[in-house]
């Protein structure tokens, strides 16, 4: 039991012998790493006050004096100008004349800018339709210039002006018929002007009237009507 009990105060006394040991060998390296007061007289501040220091690395460090204050610069007193009758002590009477410099005003001329003119650009015409297209159309038996022209919106004189004659009514040949253009009367009906058409004629056949015709086709006193020609006119009820 006694051997048991040895044991554990010997266990007990090797640790406490560590502990010592590192604790001595922590002190040694604070102690000779921590860093050393200057040798001689400096300066330290204290809570803003100035303390003068004399250190000697045999002797222990004392305080010599605190440093005087840093003293106020003065303020230089605010002069006023003399009045009149009062000296100035240069031996002058106080009356100050100061000479105003002229100042030259400055001229600007502004400089003029002619606008640019901006010539304006005409609108491009549209160029206005063809009064006359084709068509395609394969002869029958039996077709006469005649009935070629009623089956389409042309007349025998406007076929004969494009080189069709009677010669060209073959059945079963495929002619290029000129027609009028509906494209070129938008809004009314393309009318194929025939030999003896009058303005008159023309608005009594179409149910209108000169007036309308002339205002339809913008005609003014020095028109003229040529066959085979187009002429607008209202669309047929």
């Amino acid at each position: 039991m006694f051997e048991r009990a040895d044991a554990k105060v010997i266990i007990l006394i090797m640790l406490m012998a560590i502990i010592l040991a590192v604790t001595a060998a922590l002190a040694y390296f604070y102690l000779i790493n921590r860093p050393a007061f200057p040798e001689g007289t400096y300066e330290i501040t204290i809570d803003d006050q100035v303390i003068l220091v004399e250190s000697d690395p045999d002797l222990a460090v004392r305080i010599i004096s605190t440093a005087a204050p840093i003293p106020e610069q003065p303020v230089a007193p605010d002069i006023e100008a003399p009045t009149d009758g009062e000296g100035t002590g240069d031996g002058t009477d106080g009356n100050v004349t100061i000479t105003p410099i002229p100042v030259t005003p400055i001229t600007v001329t502004p400089i003029p800018v002619t606008p640019i003119p901006v010539t304006p650009i005409p609108p491009t015409p549209v160029p206005r339709p063809d009064q006359h297209i084709f068509v395609n159309y394969q002869v029958v038996q039996g077709d006469t210039l005649y009935s070629v022209s009623n089956k389409h919106n042309t007349t025998i004189a406007l076929m004969a002006r494009f080189g069709i004659d009677a010669t060209d009514i073959v059945p079963g040949t495929t002619i290029s018929v000129p027609v009028a253009n509906p494209a070129y009367c938008p809004g009314n009906f393309p009318y194929i002007i025939m030999e003896g058409d009058t303005l008159s004629s023309i608005a009594i056949k179409c149910g209108t009237t000169v007036a309308t015709l002339k205002q339809i086709n913008g005609l003014g006193d020095n028109f003229r009507l040529d066959e085979t020609n187009v002429l607008c006119v209202p669309n047929p009820p």
